[in-house]
């Protein structure tokens, strides 16, 4: 008798850890995190489970167009002709969905 066979166990289960948030794409400018690399603290000791708000920021400015004010990757933000300090959320939403 044969052992029934199973769907293969997907690689980031298997290393018993969750894969790794597409924001570690691009260099954080607020804890200065290498591409690739956990944000930390500002002292380095400590890793940080999620990346800083500026890293996401950053990488959602580089990746993503945004739908409501129809700039492209790489263009901040603007309401009315005015520079955001921030991204719209549509384009938090059109980058996760990018990335997904």
């Amino acid at each position: 008798m044969s052992k029934p066979r199973s769907a293969p166990m997907p690689a980031a289960l298997r290393a018993g850890r969750p894969a790794p948030h597409p924001a570690r794409t691009v260099r954080c400018p607020h804890c200065t995190a290498a591409i690739g690399v956990a944000c930390t603290t500002i002292s380095g000791r400590h890793r940080k489970l999620h990346p800083c708000p500026a890293r996401e920021t950053l990488w959602v400015l580089t990746t993503a167009c945004c739908t409501t004010c129809q700039v492209e990757p790489g263009i901040a933000c603007h309401d009315n002709g005015r520079r955001r300090e921030d991204v719209h959320p549509a384009r938090y939403t059109e980058a996760q969905e990018m990335a997904a």
